[in-house]
């Protein structure tokens, strides 16, 4: 049973039995008052048949104890009387203290049986949820499982893959086509509330190509070493600028220097000549790092950084390693780590005091 429960029942046999244990409490003290008034009565009896045969003792004396003796089998009697009267009002109350007892009993019996079909229910229930022969579902699932695998036909199979992504598919060779001249859509404004909402075409005809200025060739720069196109690159496409984290950006990567607009990026390209594929890359990576030996400077790395290329340090937050050459314009310094030689972000290190 749970707490509350318990106790109720517990104060419910307190609340039954109280009338009848202060009839009990009655009677153990009429009996104790008894047994007490008997044992001195027979002290009494004793010292005065010793008495009786001493000499030494007066008649007076004599009388005394007698006297004590009759009053003693008097207290006898009397707390016999009171003894025998407290077991008849025990007595009398018992059928009524059965009663009230049989009606709480019945009703934790009653709870204890609701409790323990609860859980004789319960674990029914359980045992239909295990009971998976029972299922009326499952046979209906395994059958519909072993319909679909007989369905399933190999050749049905092969021969749709040939029609939709083999020898069998739809062919669509080329073929002479005419030139047509092409038509123009044109939406005035940028902004989202001007643009109409259908396109506007224009009514003098005109070929694509004409309309298009021709951009002259953009010579290609070596890179330097770190180059700063992207950031040009940011400012030319008007992006909000975002929030920079606690860790300091490192220099822009020379991969970001080689990106440099040119006509093939531009999708403009001179003389309207495609890209060359086979064309020699004009720009360089710069000057090879060698080291020379000479002595550096400690620094301490402050973050944890990889290098994204191959001339660049990698190091973890802590490491310790030398600067051979201080901060260049672009915002790296030239170091040796465990006997490697590289680039890395000047702002990820400190100088080891």
């Amino acid at each position: 049973m749970h707490i509350k429960e318990r106790k109720d029942i517990e104060d419910a046999f307190k609340k039954a039995q109280k009338p009848w244990a202060k009839l009990l409490a009655k009677v153990n003290k009429a009996k104790s008052d008894y047994h007490g008034a008997c044992k001195t009565e027979k002290s009494a009896s004793n010292q005065e048949r010793n008495a009786s045969g001493d000499s030494s003792l007066s008649m007076d004396q004599l009388r005394k104890m007698q006297e004590r003796v009759n009053k003693t089998k008097e207290d006898v009697q009397r707390f016999k009387e009171k003894y025998e009267v407290a077991l008849q009002e025990l007595n009398s109350y018992n059928p009524k203290y059965m009663e009230d007892m049989t009606v709480v009993f019945e009703k934790c019996q009653a709870l204890e049986a609701e409790r323990l079909q609860f859980f004789k229910a319960t674990l029914f229930s359980l045992h239909k949820c295990l009971n998976i022969s029972q299922n009326v579902v499952l046979p209906l699932i395994y059958d519909e499982f072993s319909h679909t695998i007989n369905n399933a036909d190999h050749e049905k199979d092969l021969k749709w893959w040939s029609n939709n992504h083999g020898v069998n598919m739809a062919m669509n060779w080329p073929q002479f086509e005419d030139y047509t001249e092409e038509f123009r859509d044109i939406a005035k404004g940028k902004s989202k509330d001007s643009i109409p909402a259908g396109s506007i075409t224009l009514i003098n005809q005109r070929p694509v190509g004409e309309d298009l200025p021709e951009y002259p060739p953009v010579s290609n720069k070596s890179s330097t070493r770190k180059g700063n196109n992207m950031n040009t690159n940011s400012r030319v496409n008007d992006e909000p600028d975002v929030k920079e984290s606690d860790q300091p950006k490192s220099p822009d990567s020379k991969s970001a220097a080689r990106s440099t607009s040119s006509p093939a990026l531009n999708g403009n390209y001179p003389n309207n000549e495609g890209p060359n594929p086979f064309e020699e890359d004009e720009w360089e990576d710069g000057e090879v790092l060698v080291d020379n030996g000479e002595p550096g400077i400690p620094v301490r790395a402050l973050y944890d950084y990889v290098g994204a290329e191959s001339d660049e340090l990698s190091f973890k937050q802590g490491d310790t390693f030398e600067k051979l050459e201080d901060e260049d314009e672009q915002g790296w310094c030239k170091g040796r780590k465990e006997g490697r030689v590289g680039l890395y972000p000047a702002n990820y290190v400190e100088p080891v005091a």
